[in-house]
């Protein structure tokens, strides 16, 4: 790609070669180190692409070998501005269009992030407009090192980014964090207790560090505590003499029960589609859209729109702030209808699988299903409980006891 568009810009010819050596004549080309492709055996020849350059050079060869050649087509760049000389408008519009082209070059107006799962594109957006990186962004301003360190330090669930610069383009790549993020970031020496995230009944408990104050089958409320990061020191007479504090460490799983209940009314608006369709084209520069005039449609119908939007671009790299929009406005009316009991079986099953995915993308793992559909004066109600097995970890401080020296008796203090 970018060998051809040298050529073009260089200026290259087509040309037939006769006469009584023309085999001579290439290998003298190749002597002098004068390029020809393309090349091509005819009737009485050959034909081949040549640089303008290399056709200057070619008058001692040609004598030598004594063949003779003849311009069957010229192409490039020189040809062109040699051709359109004496229209001075048309040759100031291609070298206004070429330095608008050298001034839009210095900015970025294109952004493709990749890599991102619990982050939108919406908040990565939002966060390179906060650091003056957005569309439309000087590239010269634009620190990638610095805005690759902010990005992780903004957001905890990125471990990796990696942002580049390629000709108007901007590719913001990330890694996340895609383990569960804990509740807490110990950052100093405060010793953490594990207590219930929510209630349940203890599946399973294994402890790594500190001390378990349930086992599997107890029945646990929302902040219980379940693990201490305190651990008693027993001395000869069974009392208690000192305390170590180390933060608690368990998985600990639960099962826990999600009350569902899902409404769908009886009656209900669908769309009915009428067939007639209507397409606006418009153009967006900077950010500015600019409609077409002479479309119009029928104010008094409903449509629901689609919208195609295209950025121009020269090379993979290079795009410009021109997007074309592409409006499909597809008429309907609106129809008053009624749900069958078929239907709402279908619709509350997919709704309540749909609920179901996304607690198992929570890493969830469901159980037991307990759902049932009743029928409502006005709609239809399905209701009932999940049962999940999760975990419920969560941290708390630990609070600090202290042994008196006269009672020998541990007594509470808040950290």
């Amino acid at each position: 790609m970018l060998l051809s568009m040298i050529k073009y810009f260089k200026g290259y010819v087509y040309v037939r070669l006769t006469g009584y050596a023309p085999e001579r004549f290439l290998n003298l080309c190749g002597n002098r180190d004068i390029l020809i492709w393309n090349l091509k055996p005819c009737e009485d020849g050959y034909e081949f692409c040549i640089s303008v350059k290399g056709f200057r050079e070619l008058k001692p060869i040609l004598r030598k070998t004594r063949t003779k050649i003849k311009v069957l087509k010229k192409t490039g760049l020189p040809f062109g501005i040699y051709h359109y000389r004496k229209r001075k408008v048309f040759c100031g519009g291609i070298l206004l269009f070429a330095i608008l082209l050298y001034l839009l070059s210095g900015y970025v107006w294109n952004i493709e992030i990749n890599g991102n799962s619990y982050l939108s594109e919406e908040t990565i957006l939002d966060f390179l407009k906060e650091e003056n990186a957005a569309f439309g962004s000087k590239i010269k301003d634009l620190d990638c090192a610095s805005l690759e360190e902010d990005l992780r330090s903004r957001y905890s669930e990125v471990i990796w980014t990696s942002i580049k610069i390629y000709g108007t383009k901007m590719t913001v790549d990330i890694q996340e964090n895609l383990l569960p993020e804990e509740e807490y970031q110990q950052k100093d020496d405060t010793v953490y207790d594990i207590v219930a995230a929510k209630d349940g009944v203890i599946q399973e408990i294994v402890t790594r560090n500190g001390t378990p104050l349930v086992t599997a089958g107890a029945e646990v409320k929302k902040g219980d505590t379940l693990v201490s990061g305190q651990v008693e020191i027993v001395n000869d007479d069974g009392e208690v003499s000192r305390y170590l504090y180390h933060s608690a460490d368990a998985d600990i799983l639960a099962e826990v029960v999600y009350p569902y209940k899902d409404e769908i009314p009886k009656e209900y608006v669908d769309k009915e589609y009428t067939g007639q369709e209507e397409t606006e084209y418009q153009l967006k520069l900077f950010g500015i859209t600019l409609k077409n005039p002479f479309f119009h449609k029928n104010e008094d119908s409903l449509y629901e729109i689609v919208a195609d939007e295209q950025q121009f671009r020269f090379t993979h790299n290079f795009y410009l702030p021109v997007f074309l929009v592409k409006q499909t406005y597809k008429e309907y009316k609106n129809v008053d209808k009624t749900y069958t009991k078929e239907q709402v079986k279908a619709l509350a099953s997919k709704n309540l699988k749909n609920y179901i995915k996304d607690l198992e993308e929570k890493g969830i793992q469901i159980t037991e299903k307990n759902v049932m559909i009743v029928e409502m004066k006005q709609s239809y109600v399905a209701k009932g409980t999940i049962k999940a097995k999760e975990s419920i970890v969560s941290h708390t401080p630990t609070k600090i006891s202290e042994i008196t020296s006269e009672e020998g008796q541990p007594t509470d203090e808040s950290d």
